[in-house]
């Protein structure tokens, strides 16, 4: 099972091909963005009135990464938040608050890429709740974008079958990957994605039963990446990082 990502566009996912000409660039409009310019109830009652957005996804998703676009209009980078609280919940009712984060303020350029927030590990639930703490000194709040790396949790199985370890992690230079899948035959299927979740290698081994040795790494910039592997129905999924 492949992750996927849920990019959310705050006015509207149909408005895609005006926000972005690039998958990770936000243009500087203000009208492709959420603006709250007054508080109002939030659906988290510990939040009290707030400048919030709440996404309902459709459905429950096992969540990872959380990547946030500012307020990238030049003459509104001060509507952009600075802190915020992310909550989730499973029905809308209970909310679990994952952290509070700071934001940096957007460039105000087209090849604006946002930022990686926070690995929600691996959380299950289908609404994701922000809240700006405070902002960088404008009358409103504001955000152009918002993307999440999800698996859906219908038909998952866990990586009991897959065994994998790497090392050393953190790494320099090379990366060895040891992986073997003891419960289905087949090939296995094995990425590795950024932090913004873009894939950087995707390839395959046979699976014999017997565990091979995989040397990665010489590709990669410093940085956060996450292999992802996949055998039959069976995934597993590792973070690794290259100083």
């Amino acid at each position: 099972m492949k992750k996927i990502a849920i990019i959310l566009l705050l006015i509207s996912l149909f408005q895609n091909y005006l926000g972005q000409c690039y998958l990770d660039r936000h243009n500087t409009t203000w009208y492709d963005g959420w603006i709250s310019c007054q508080t109002s109830p939030s659906p988290n009652p510990a939040r009290g009135n707030s400048h919030w957005v709440q996404y309902n996804l459709g459905e429950s998703y096992v969540l990872h990464e959380l990547f946030i676009w500012n307020t990238n209009a030049p003459d509104l980078l001060d509507w952009g938040m600075q802190e915020i609280a992310v909550d989730v919940s499973f029905d809308g009712i209970t909310w679990t608050e994952i952290g509070t984060y700071t934001l940096n303020q957007a460039t105000g350029f087209n090849r604006y890429e946002g930022e990686f927030i926070t690995d929600l590990n691996s959380v299950k639930a289908q609404y994701v709740l922000i809240t700006g703490l405070n902002n960088y000194g404008g009358a409103c709040y504001g955000l152009s974008e918002v993307k999440i790396n999800v698996d859906n949790t219908v038909g998952i199985k866990e990586e009991t079958c897959i065994k994998a370890n790497v090392y050393p992690n953190p790494f320099n230079e090379k990366l060895t990957l040891s992986v073997r899948s003891v419960c289905t035959e087949g090939s296995i299927f094995y990425s590795i994605v950024d932090a913004l979740g873009r894939v950087i290698i995707e390839k395959s081994i046979i699976n014999t039963g017997d565990e091979k040795n995989i040397l990665l790494g010489d590709r990669l910039e410093p940085g956060i990446y996450f292999i992802m592997l996949q055998n039959g129905q069976t995934y597993s999924r590792i973070k690794v990082i290259k100083n």
